[in-house]
């Protein structure tokens, strides 16, 4: 099997190619435009979060912090917008705001996260874990103690990110629903994987960041300070992390909901695996999954099918697991791949020398 897969590698490439191509021609013309909309705004958060994930993954540090990053993102944004003696008549604050305070607040939970283990060498699973259950618990205190809610923190003077409406693509079909009627987190996202592939592999402080998370001993000895470039990574890292939050926050319902991200952090860094840490096939992953939910929720809706909801609910921690499934039997067939040709050029090796000692032609030849 696996010989037959090496031989015919390139055409089984180009027919998975293919097969997406079809799925996703399928996919345009066969679901309501709702549906596909739906898709792309859901993949924004496993976007950002998938970058984030992977720039710290480049790095050398595996961030399992991402989904209380991308909680706090989604509080903090919240509670900056948060006007409860507001007038009715009277205009709130700028959701960009509560953006970039979720930028910050994420920035500086990646700073401490990164000080707590590369300074005072904290386990880095047990301190993931650690920060991820103290940010849902303190959301929850907080929203308790400072605003006397429980579960749902809303109010009139949240306002959420409005939706930008490109005119002379609207009229184009297909087109205008892709590219057309998002709020700006959502473009943001799509500018941010041109960004960071930019930042990995065509600027040196890239090259410097790449080189510490393939070989940290390797880069330090060439001058490379592998600990600011660990900082900086794990601090840009929570930012994204932070901005995919507020998206959750304001760029979809407007309010802070208890436990919000609902495991979409553990999705994203999913996807940073599945795409090899490479930003543009994060992209195209995180569009799978935002896929995925959107159609979950599209099935739940149809009455002629009668899924159940907790099924229904399901499909986007299937994909995951499918994921993962291909991500371990890609890793075990490069593996594989590996020894066999290892082994394929120590023997030629060792007919080489036979010959040379021996003086004449190995034996077969």
């Amino acid at each position: 099997m696996l010989e037959w897969i090496t031989r015919y590698q390139r055409p089984l490439k180009y027919a998975l190619i293919g097969l997406g191509i079809a799925i996703v021609a399928w996919m345009l013309i066969a679901l309501p435009p709702t549906v596909i909309q739906s898709g792309i705004r859901f993949s924004t958060v496993f976007i950002l979060g998938s970058l984030a994930a992977l720039l710290a993954s480049r790095a050398g540090v595996l961030n399992l912090a991402i989904e209380g990053k991308m909680l706090l993102g989604a509080f903090v944004g919240v509670v900056v917008l948060y006007q409860p003696d507001l007038p009715p008549d009277a205009a709130g604050i700028n959701p960009l705001w509560g953006v970039l305070a979720a930028a910050l607040a994420g920035g500086l939970l990646g700073l401490i996260f990164a000080v707590l283990y590369l300074r005072i060498h904290i386990n880095l699973i047990i301190l993931a874990l650690a920060l991820n259950l103290f940010v849902a618990n303190a959301t929850v205190f907080f929203m308790r103690t400072s605003f006397g809610v429980f579960g749902t923190l809303a109010d009139p003077s949240i306002t959420g990110l409005p939706t930008i409406h490109i005119n002379f693509l609207e009229g184009i079909p297909v087109i205008g629903t892709l590219f057309s009627g998002y709020n700006i987190i959502v473009y943001l996202s799509w500018i941010a994987v041109a960004v960071i592939s930019f930042i990995l592999y065509y600027t040196r402080f890239g090259r410097h960041i790449r080189a510490v998370g393939e070989n940290k001993e390797a880069a330090e000895s060439v001058g490379i300070n592998v600990t600011r470039v660990q900082v900086f990574a794990l601090t840009l890292s929570g930012m994204l992390a932070g901005v995919a939050g507020s998206f959750l926050s304001l760029g979809v319902l407007s309010q802070f909901l208890e436990n919000m991200s609902a495991g979409r952090g553990w999705i994203a860094l999913t996807v940073a695996i599945f795409a090899m840490n490479r930003p543009v096939p994060a992209l195209i992953t995180s569009l799978f999954f935002g896929m995925a939910e959107s159609l979950g929720l599209y099935v739940e809706r149809q009455e002629a099918i009668n899924l159940p909801s907790n099924l229904v609910q399901m499909f986007p921690q299937v994909a995951t697991l499918g994921a993962l499934v291909l991500v371990a039997a890609r890793i075990r067939w490069s593996e594989i791949l590996r020894r066999r040709t290892f082994v394929r050029d120590f023997s030629a090796q060792l007919d080489d020398l036979k010959q040379k000692v021996v003086g004449k032609p190995a034996a077969g030849d």
